[in-house]
């Protein structure tokens, strides 16, 4: 068997199987029938076949999933290779989700929400669950209109009819579409959180939007999760193997709004963490070049979604050798048209001969440079005039 010794366990993210603990990486092999080997010793036969079976039903587990309704927007997260000697970044990229993760999420989720409904019979005013609302209407609307007016059909009535509006774009060809509509629809959507069912009343309140489930909650992670704790002992209370749960509803919303604060504050640190890795990444092995696509655009300034590494940079009008800038809106798209200096134009030359106009919107492709800006875990971004390498133009 894999050894399973402490050394091994503070290693790896774990699946776990009966007795026998997995890392991730462990599964993966399994699932696409590549030999596993850990410290010398093979994985058995009947625990790889196990995993493979698993692994079929948590593909039809999620197929049934997302053709009753439910959503998925999946937001890009980096991640960065280390150097061995210095601990600084070294490599960069977005994560990628594989099969084995899915096998864990399916089961994860069936667990999580059948656990929410046995407390929520046991304990109808002081279950602590998690619900997710429908997304902002009015914002969600002019999104709506706004890829409609680019030619994207978007039907937003319902989850489901959201999540089949987008796998349209799930094709390799459309990947650079896929990421910006991912980016543009996190916008109207709005957070998920704890509550007590206590101190709702209604009870279509309580459904998840994305799972498009009436009940949900947090159960499969009590290492990390504190709201995890308390729906722990909720369950053990109502299978009688621990004691009764005597905490009033307004202990339990009380625990919910601080557990939802924790979170919204651990998230906002994971990505002032990613921001300042990604900087010493580009201190330490930049300048980068890259495609992007414009997401956003403003009077002086644009967003444009750099697609190797899915984050959004800020591009600056003044930082660009342009003659002019002018944002132009028809009512429901904007687009900023810039026109650009001749490379060995003066800036007091009037005439301007040989200026390149161009128009920057909604998807509008771009090359990106991003650079150090020579300031402490700062760094900048910008684009190169059509047609032109930015290595011979921008610096």
């Amino acid at each position: 068997k894999p050894d399973c010794s402490a050394s091994y366990r503070n290693n790896f993210w774990t699946g776990i199987c009966g007795t026998i603990l997995y890392a991730y990486y462990c599964c993966y092999c399994i699932v696409y029938l590549t030999p596993v080997c850990i410290e010398g010793l093979y994985v058995e036969c009947i625990v790889g076949s196990n995993i493979l079976l698993f692994s079929q039903i948590a593909k039809s587990l999620r197929r049934k999933r997302f053709s009753e309704g439910a959503l998925r927007l999946d937001q890009p997260k980096l991640s960065f290779s280390l150097d061995s000697k210095t601990g600084l970044p070294n490599g960069c990229g977005i994560y990628e989700l594989k099969d084995s993760n899915r096998l864990i999420e399916e089961f994860m989720l069936l667990a999580n929400i059948a656990v929410s409904h046995r407390i929520y019979k046991a304990f109808p005013h002081q279950s602590l669950l998690r619900r997710h609302q429908a997304p902002q209407s009015h914002m969600l609307d002019q999104l709506v209109r706004l890829c409609s007016s680019y030619g994207i059909k978007l039907d937003a009535s319902s989850s489901a009819s959201l999540h089949s509006s987008m796998q349209k774009y799930s094709g390799e060809e459309d990947m650079a579409k896929a990421l910006v509509l991912t980016s543009l629809l996190s916008r109207p959507m709005q957070v998920a959180k704890y509550f007590c069912t206590g101190c709702l009343e209604d009870v279509r309140a309580f459904r998840h939007y994305a799972l498009n489930v009436p009940l949900y909650t947090h159960f499969t992670s009590p290492i990390r999760r504190y709201a995890d704790v308390i729906v722990h002992r909720l369950l053990a209370a109502s299978l009688g193997i621990d004691e009764p749960f005597t905490d009033s509803a307004d202990v339990v919303e009380d625990i919910s709004e601080n557990c939802n604060d924790k979170r919204k504050a651990a998230k906002r640190v994971q990505e002032l963490s990613n921001e300042m890795f990604f900087a010493i990444f580009i201190q330490e092995c930049g300048p980068l070049f890259e495609s992007g696509r414009v997401i956003n655009v403003m009077d002086k300034s644009f967003d444009v979604l750099v697609l190797k590494f899915g984050i959004v940079v800020r591009v600056y009008c003044e930082q660009l050798p342009l003659k002019s800038w002018k944002l132009e809106s028809d009512g429901t798209k904007s687009s900023l048209r810039i026109v650009w200096k001749r490379p060995d134009a003066q800036e007091s030359d009037d005439r301007g001969a040989a200026i390149s106009d161009q128009s920057l919107g909604l998807f509008a492709p771009v090359e990106v440079k991003l650079f150090d800006k020579g300031e402490r875990l700062k760094y900048a971004a910008v684009i190169a005039r059509p047609s032109f390498k930015l290595e011979d133009e921008c610096h």
